[in-house]
């Protein structure tokens, strides 16, 4: 053999060998690229169905959200017509006939008789059935030259001991163990 044939022979080898490694080469590329793809379209499904979840639940929650807000703004409006309505009870009662705001007065001047103290009116209050009321006074009460701060009712001043019995305090501590039964009558089966 020449050394033509020679050389001839070690390049085909050589180019065999190279064709073959280049073969198993690209079928190990076409492998991984394989593998790569489909490890790719794995995490690109992982990811849609975690934010299909996440999704959900974030409508869920803002959903909740708008029914708890929902509820929030009915119990504020519900609240609203209650307190409007001890209001309007507060203008009825400050409307009485003079008699029967008289009778009020006894009936609650009463329970303080035998304690005594000065009773305390409001300023019209003072003028329009001030004398009639000092005349019923009984015991160590009596009807106070000062004036207070409310719209109806009294406050009874005992030293330093102030017992507020305005119309205003009465239908608040009436409103408390009330408001039950007056939300049961302005919204039914709500």
């Amino acid at each position: 053999m020449s050394i033509e044939s020679i050389t001839k022979r070690i390049e085909d080898e050589a180019k065999a060998y190279a064709a073959q490694r280049k073969d198993e080469a690209e079928s190990q590329k076409k492998e991984i690229l394989a593998d790569a793809q489909t490890k790719a379209d794995k995490i690109k499904a992982d990811a849609q169905e975690r934010a299909d979840k996440e999704s959900k639940l974030l409508a869920e929650r803002r959903e909740s959200v708008a029914g708890l807000e929902s509820r929030k703004m009915v119990l504020r409006a519900k609240q609203e017509v209650i307190a409007e309505s001890f209001e309007k009870a507060l203008d009825r009662l400050l409307e009485l006939k003079e008699e029967d705001y008289m009778k009020f007065f006894e009936n609650q001047i009463a329970a303080f008789e035998k304690e005594g103290g000065e009773i305390l009116l409001n300023a019209e209050d003072k003028k329009k059935i001030g004398d009639k009321l000092a005349k019923l006074l009984k015991g160590d009460l009596k009807l106070s030259d000062e004036t207070a701060d409310i719209k109806g009712g009294f406050i009874l001043k005992q030293g330093d001991i102030s017992i507020n019995c305005s119309l205003e305090k009465l239908l608040d501590d009436k409103k408390e163990e009330m408001v039950g039964e007056i939300a049961a009558k302005l919204f039914p089966g709500k």
